[in-house]
């Protein structure tokens, strides 16, 4: 009986130890890609996109670089003082490029049409919104009561 249990313990600390030393493991969802280190770099491009987004040639040519670091084993902080060492605080993305580069992105093939639906649209949501507040406030603070 003894022998048993004792059996019965080794097997079950084995399964417990294959079990943690599967979650310890490095797996390779949680390598690094380049897109995941591009997102915090600036395009060296004229284009005020952000290195992700960027397809023009000296992104592609950034993004080959960032790819050889990875490869090489290099972490993210890493590579990100290599970009800002060589090429300056222009290599970092800040918060309004990146809003910048999104809103280009986006409205890049904007023709004049497009354009004037946009505003126009905001304007009248805009409108819309004003109105509806100072109808709202107008019943609800202004409305007297009928007296009988």
């Amino acid at each position: 009986m003894n022998t048993r249990l004792n059996l019965r313990q080794v097997l079950l600390s084995l399964c417990l130890c294959m079990a943690v030393a599967y979650a310890a493991a490095p797996s390779p969802a949680f390598a690094l890609t380049v897109n995941e280190v591009a997102k915090d770099l600036a395009c060296p491009c004229e284009c005020p996109l952000i290195l992700e987004d960027c397809n023009m040639t000296c992104g592609l040519e950034w993004k080959n670089e960032v790819g050889e670091m990875i490869s090489k084993g290099m972490t993210k902080q890493q590579i990100m003082d290599y970009f800002i060492g060589k090429y300056g605080d222009d290599a970092r993305i800040t918060p309004t490029q990146r809003i910048q580069g999104k809103v280009y992105q986006y409205t890049r093939s904007f023709d004049t049409s497009d354009w004037v639906l946009l505003w126009a649209g905001l304007i009248t949501w805009i409108l819309l919104m004003f109105f509806g507040i100072y109808i709202g406030v107008k019943k609800l603070f202004f409305n007297k009561p009928a007296k009988e």
